[in-house]
């Protein structure tokens, strides 16, 4: 990394980002050129074990791609003030970011409600007891996202 100053390592900073962070970006191959979604996400961290969950319909052009190469990158952000500074480019911003990459697959059995109840909890976590219908769990796909590896960087400047 090349602002090492920069760099989040503390597992409670990270997932306390991964908790407030609302977007993850996943960045798939389509042909020669990256072809990137905004997901809504779930997640398990286990150390420096990065796993994150995404839900989708089963059939679109992101599930071709997933199968054609599981290859996959993704970032999250959460976007913080930007001070402007005297001259045009002199101006800083407040930032914190997740950015790696990884092998993303598509889940059945019991690893898909695992991943869903991780999604489900993530943004409704006044709920820990999640009911799905039959029909709702064969017409959605979770994909998991196992991170090779994974960076955290963070940011803060004063206004």
């Amino acid at each position: 990394m090349k602002r090492a100053e920069r760099e989040v390592t503390d597992i409670k900073e990270i997932e306390r980002m991964l908790n407030e962070a609302k977007v993850c970006r996943i960045g798939l191959m389509d042909g020669d050129y990256p072809y990137i979604i905004p997901m809504y996400f779930g997640y398990t961290l286990d150390g420096d074990q990065l796993v994150l969950y995404f839900h989708s319909t089963p059939q679109g052009k992101k599930i071709d791609l997933i199968k054609q190469n599981n290859c996959a990158a993704f970032e999250i952000d959460m976007m913080g003030d930007i001070c402007p500074g005297d001259m045009a480019i002199d101006f800083s911003s407040s930032y914190e970011c997740i950015t790696g990459k990884g092998t993303i697959d598509i889940l059945n059995g019991i690893e898909k409600l695992t991943g869903l109840n991780s999604i489900m909890s993530k943004y409704n976590n006044a709920s820990k007891d999640h009911k799905y219908s039959e029909q709702m769990l064969n017409n959605v796909v979770i994909l998991k996202l196992t991170a090779e590896q994974f960076c955290c960087r963070s940011q803060h400047t004063e206004n």
